[in-house]
């Protein structure tokens, strides 16, 4: 291990969320799926403090941890046979029960793998992506986080920075979900589009061209856990139907592996197409839920494709934006959905994955979120010259917020 460089410099780190575009539920028999990096952005903010305590806020949860590192376990090799137990290392430290639990307990093991010497800074993450909606929220905090401390301790190579961004970020999933795919990490990670099969390295798909995407969260909870259950029972009940079904959702994500990778004509007509069987496909196992029918058909009469995306039952729907759709036309779809009672946002899928942001219009990060919403700055923290820096970035509207990714 390596001493931490003293930063005097804020930064943030950006990374993405997921959407699985093709592929769910087959691709837990062994089956392609293919997921893209959603631009809706998970986004840490690292300020330096000038004492031995670390400060993890997250405001979208309820969090606002102060730890002297003095008392944070620190981890060697092997230490833990696997990440999740970190817990049992913690020892008088107080971990809340709450949303915030595994978020403060992935910290503590990233910080006890990465630092060796006592140290002062603090994290904020501020996260645009719903959380449990099949978005990958999670793997977007843990890649934000496992960026930012990588940084910090001076562990952040100039080669394979990703690779070892990654490995990080699959650690802090463990802890998390216990045997996570690491799919959704590495998407967040690498960006663009990533073809995936159990049991494989996710492959990157070699195209740039980002879809523009609209994602529409029903709000109706679900279990994956119930509905990849129920897919399960289904083909144990129907074997041979059901294992035809899951052939088909395969060649689904074959084909759109080939249309990714050899552009020709009619290629997003063809995606359109394969978007529809596929949301069939799922449907016809049982996971799709009268809320994602709604945005389906209100979609489809503006000659826009959606399917489920995740596990299905609720969650959220992707639709594709034919690229001439004009503005007007997306924000008709947008008020409609919306009018049904459904949460809306446009974004795009397959864009940059985990990224830094020292700067905005030359401007450093911590003087723009200042300037963007100047506060009161009566209440000095000794040890912390960054307070009201922190202060602003939590009360920023999530539209600025988004600003900070380069």
């Amino acid at each position: 291990m390596v001493a931490i460089p003293h930063t005097t410099e804020a930064f943030v780190v950006s990374a993405p969320g997921k959407a699985i575009l093709f592929g769910e539920h087959a691709v837990v028999y062994g089956k392609t799926a293919v997921a893209g990096s959603l631009d809706m952005r998970a986004y840490a903010l690292v300020t330096p403090r000038s004492d031995e305590h670390v400060r993890l806020v997250l405001p979208d949860i309820g969090v606002d941890e102060l730890f002297d590192t003095n008392t944070l376990p620190r981890l060697t090799p092997n230490m833990l046979e696997h990440p999740g137990m970190v817990e049992q290392l913690m020892g008088h430290i107080s971990v809340p029960n709450g949303p915030g639990r595994l978020a403060i307990l992935t910290f503590a093991y990233l910080f006890g793998s990465l630092f060796v010497d006592n140290c002062g800074f603090t994290v904020s993450v501020r996260s645009l992506l719903p959380v449990s909606a099949g978005l990958g929220s999670s793997a977007a905090y843990n890649v934000a986080l496992a960026a930012a401390l990588l940084r910090l301790s001076g562990r952040l190579p100039a080669k394979n920075a990703s690779d070892v961004i990654n490995e990080w970020a699959f650690a802090g999933e463990q802890v998390a979900h216990g045997t996570p795919s690491g799919i959704d990490n590495a998407v967040s990670t690498r960006g663009g589009f990533l073809e995936y099969t159990k049991g494989s390295e996710a492959r990157n798909l070699c195209t740039t061209n980002a879809l523009r995407v609209l994602v529409t969260n029903t709000s109706v909870p679900r279990s994956t856990r119930e509905l990849v259950a129920g897919v399960r029972n289904a083909r144990d009940q129907h074997p041979t139907v059901v294992n035809l079904v899951l052939d088909a959702i395969h060649e689904t994500a074959v084909s759109a592996v080939s249309l990714f990778e050899n552009s020709s004509d009619g290629v997003e007509q063809r995606l359109q197409d394969l978007v529809r069987m596929n949301h069939g496909l799922l449907a016809t196992l049982g996971v799709s839920h009268a809320a994602l029918e709604r945005i389906r058909e209100i979609t489809a009469h503006h000659n826009m494709a959606s399917k489920l995306t995740g596990a299905g039952g609720g969650g959220c729907a992707l639709t594709l934006v034919p690229s001439d759709a004009s503005d007007e036309t997306v924000e008709q779809v947008q008020c409609e959905l919306r009018d049904a009672g459904f949460e809306c946002y446009s974004t795009v899928v397959g864009g940059k994955g985990v990224a830094f942001t020292e700067s905005v219009a030359a401007e450093s990060v911590d003087k723009w979120i200042v300037r963007m919403l100047p506060l009161e700055q009566n209440d000095a923290v000794p040890a912390d010259p960054f307070a009201a820096v922190i202060a602003g970035f939590v009360a920023l509207p999530a539209s600025v917020v988004a600003k900070l990714a380069p």
